[in-house]
């Protein structure tokens, strides 16, 4: 391990760079925004954001009444690392040199070989953020294996503690246009929901659901009342924006589309998907699900001397070189993963299905 080869990384230009460069907007930090922990562990009560318990109405004179702290379970585990780094080589290197000795300098070209890494393993680690949140959102755990992950990992499995009553199927499946109904479907969620002291405000789900979603007869009817869609006569497919304005009128939670398109490279090979799950609803009471805690690094506290730093956000990024060959290294990692702590007041339906899979 070696200093970096290129001459304009020093610690000042590139934390001066990473504070300055706005990255790739993404949904995780929504849901799960950053808290920073002491700890490279995570400990977490799925009851701690309870509903609102009543006082009792007690003569003068008298104690007041003792309620019990609620506490339905207790998620616990480390908290993983996700890191990524990206090369360049000599073929690489000798265009750098190229450019530089040029009478004038494409200065534009220069900067993105010499920052463009960093871009890189910043935002490669955000989507793997985004993966994780979107996948848990979107099914209430995830998996990694060989498909989806090139990392070495010893669980391979995470269950983020939603209760089996509140993973929830259709009464009917919502590709069935004619006869689906996902308006009661809602409804029903809504019940549920205020038998356990939740009230739903928010419904995620991927285009793919919702456009099976809009075409349904039940929802062309319900949206006939409201706003102008009435005057239009006919029955056309109903927008989102005009699903929501009927929904919100009748006191029901709004609908949220997540666009998401994250890649993952697998030897080599890349395939492109959205992390939501197809087919799956999340009923969510508030938009904070929780936090992704950010652990301590090791290699920030205990810098080698030869490696340049920067802090992007929570992703330490680091700048260094190695010989036979020669290569430039751009490494970005953080100890990073989501706790849903209102996972117990939260709801996730199979829309295409009529029992839970």
């Amino acid at each position: 391990m070696n200093y970096s080869l290129l001459k304009e990384v020093n610690k000042k230009s590139l934390q001066t760079y990473v504070n300055d460069r706005i990255f790739e907007e993404m949904y995780w930090p929504l849901f799960f925004p950053v808290k920073t922990t002491p700890l490279l562990t995570f400990e977490a009560l799925s009851a701690e954001q309870g509903s609102r318990i009543a006082a009792d109405i007690v003569a003068y004179n008298s104690s007041a009444p003792e309620k019990t702290r609620r506490i339905v379970s207790k998620l616990s585990g480390p908290i993983p690392a996700t890191r990524v780094k990206r090369s360049l080589k000599e073929t690489d290197l000798n265009t750098y040199n190229i450019l530089k000795a040029q009478a004038s300098p494409d200065q534009n070209s220069i900067l993105d070989l010499v920052f463009g890494d960093v871009d890189f393993v910043v935002n490669a680690v955000s989507a793997r953020n985004e993966w994780v949140a979107l996948k848990a959102l979107s099914y209430g755990s995830i998996t990694l294996d060989a498909t989806n992950n090139a990392g070495v990992v010893t669980e391979n499995a995470y269950d983020f503690g939603m209760p089996t009553a509140q993973k929830l199927a259709a009464a009917v499946d919502w590709a069935t246009a004619a006869s689906a109904t996902p308006i009661v479907d809602i409804e029903t969620v809504q019940t549920a929901a205020q038998a356990i002291g939740s009230r739903i405000s928010l419904i995620l789900m991927n285009w793919a659901t919702f456009n099976r979603f809009k075409v349904t007869a039940q929802v062309k009817d319900y949206i006939l009342p409201f706003s102008a869609y009435s005057v239009r006569g006919a029955k056309p497919t109903p927008r989102i924006d005009e699903i929501n304005e009927a929904l919100q009128k009748d006191g029901k939670p709004q609908i949220r589309i997540i666009d998401a398109n994250i890649g993952i490279e697998i030897e080599g090979a890349i395939s492109y998907a959205n992390p939501w799950n197809d087919g799956y609803v999340a009923f969510l009471p508030q938009q904070n699900c929780g936090n992704t805690l950010v652990g301590p690094s090791a290699e920030e506290t205990n810098p080698p001397v030869q490696v340049t730093q920067a802090k992007a956000d929570y992703v330490l990024v680091s700048k260094y070189s190695d010989v036979d060959p020669v290569t430039e290294f751009t490494k970005g990692e953080a100890n990073a993963f989501p706790v849903w702590t209102n996972v117990d007041k939260c709801f996730i339906m199979k829309t295409n299905a009529t029992t839970w899979s």
